[in-house]
């Protein structure tokens, strides 16, 4: 019943997302739409994802490499809530080594040429790498967002997740667009 409870939750959230765009101009309101919907694909990501018990204590951290405007939409998405017990800040890490103290990571397009040095900086560690550029998966991010048909979707990269110590809900993989399995021992 939760799972089912959460599942809906999460699309939802995505469907109010794509609804918040109304009156905003068509030259923006696709990049918006696609802003809003990745804020809060974020925030349901906090749901549908475990974090080992030695993942950083205090707040739920969103650690954000993105522009200004979609720090605001992604702030606006996570007022008042909280995962698990815990309040979620969303922030920006001033270097790789602070990174180390997010839960999850979002590398952008804005910081696309930097991501292999923040994805080796957390790697190992139980931070989800989200990512926008298709080299970031091959670099080790965990979810890669793309846009096919004009509609946000994501691709897992279950085995860098679990390697990290993170387990991905089988309700989240089955709504990817693809899954690169754990690798089996």
């Amino acid at each position: 019943m939760a799972l089912l409870t959460r599942a809906r939750s999460f699309a939802a959230c995505a469907a109010a997302a794509a609804t918040l765009v109304r009156g905003v101009p068509a030259s923006t309101q696709r990049t918006t739409a696609e802003a809003d919907i990745k804020a809060a694909f974020l925030f349901n990501f906090t749901k549908f994802v475990d974090w080992p018990t030695v993942a950083p204590a205090g707040p739920f951290q969103i650690c954000t490499l993105a522009d200004g405007t979609f720090d605001a939409l992604l702030a606006r998405t996570l007022t008042g809530e909280s995962t698990g017990g815990r309040p979620i800040q969303q922030t920006t890490p001033d270097s790789p080594d602070v990174a180390r103290t997010c839960h999850i990571l979002f590398i952008s397009r804005r910081a696309d040429g930097n991501a292999p040095r923040w994805i080796a900086a957390v790697r190992g560690q139980p931070v989800l790498v989200v990512a926008e550029s298709p080299g970031a998966e091959q670099a080790g991010a965990h979810i890669t967002f793309v846009v096919e048909d004009n509609r946000v979707k994501f691709d897992v990269n279950d085995d860098a997740a679990a390697r990290a110590g993170l387990t991905i809900s089988s309700k989240l993989l089955r709504v990817a667009r693809h899954v690169t399995a754990r690798e089996r021992p």
